[in-house]
């Protein structure tokens, strides 16, 4: 995989690519506390029909770390930037956990850039008063004590207990990646992240097919939160919105990219199959 540096929106942004730069190109964004290497299994299993870009978000990884709030609109100007610095005038956008955030800031903010986009392990919905706390706890916490306990604690969460027992040299490298966060990185997506809207209409009025992927023992963000399409004041079925491909990922937690990445690769690959297809009828 290539690494590049690009400057945009006021920072330094690094990314990786992989695959075929003639193919049709996908963006792929990690989520809190990770960086692009999260998509690291994940990406050979696409590059032979794609073109790959994984950015690294502002204050994660490599990516420059500003001192402001790291608003969900920020971010996805910050994408925008990428795509048009890369020559990029329509893409297909995957975001995990925080990366589908900044997906839905992107599709609210770009509509047409983009041709069809991906929740894993992500939600559209805002944060409760109770997450709301839980992030100004992390906030004081990370600030007092420094980054590494709270990744220490954070790490048993996004794993399945057998899943970190199979796979202790994968877990150790999400593990390092958070380790490499900086405290006032973290703490300014953390107060980002809790300012985001309500945005589970984008869902439902969508334009075209939008997958959704959710573990079935995911601590992080249940798969209830992930379909929040079904959550409206008037819940209706997917199959009154046929354009969305819910997957629940059986003995998986929050971390499909590692705990099973040939199966997320195969749900991927059957999403971007489909928006070459003529697109489903939808009951409104």
């Amino acid at each position: 995989m290539e690494k590049h540096t690009v400057h945009v929106n006021g920072i330094d942004m690094v990314y990786e690519e992989c695959g075929k730069e003639n193919e049709k190109t996908i963006i792929l964004i990690h989520g809190f506390c990770g960086s692009s290497h999260y998509w690291h299994n994940v990406c050979p299993l696409l590059s032979e029909h794609y073109r790959i870009i994984m950015p690294q978000l502002r204050g994660h990884g490599e990516t420059s770390v500003p001192d402001n709030v790291y608003t969900m609109e920020v971010m996805a100007d910050d994408i925008n930037g990428l795509a048009e610095a890369l020559g990029i005038e329509k893409t297909v956008v995957f975001g995990h956990s925080l990366g589908g955030y900044v997906t839905l800031a992107f599709a609210d903010r770009y509509p047409d850039k983009l041709s069809g986009f991906g929740l894993i392990h992500s939600t559209a919905l805002p944060d409760t008063e109770e997450v709301k706390r839980k992030r100004y706890q992390d906030i004081h916490f990370i600030g007092k004590e420094g980054i590494e306990p709270y990744v220490h604690e954070l790490i048993p969460k996004l794993f399945k207990d057998s899943k970190r027992e199979e796979m202790p040299d994968e877990v150790e490298k999400v593990k390092q990646a958070g380790l490499n966060m900086s405290p006032k990185g973290a703490i300014h997506t953390l107060e980002g992240m809790m300012m985001r809207p309500d945005r589970s209409a984008m869902l439902h009025d969508a334009p075209y097919p939008v997958l959704l992927v959710a573990g079935a023992d995911d601590e992080v963000v249940a798969p209830d939160d992930t379909f929040s399409v079904n959550e409206q004041e008037t819940p209706k079925s997917t199959y009154e919105y046929p354009h969305i491909q819910e997957n629940t990922f059986e003995g998986v937690a929050h971390m499909s990219l590692v705990e099973a990445p040939e199966q997320l690769a195969r749900v991927i690959a059957n999403y971007l199959r489909t928006l070459s297809e003529k697109e489903p009828v939808r009951v409104l």
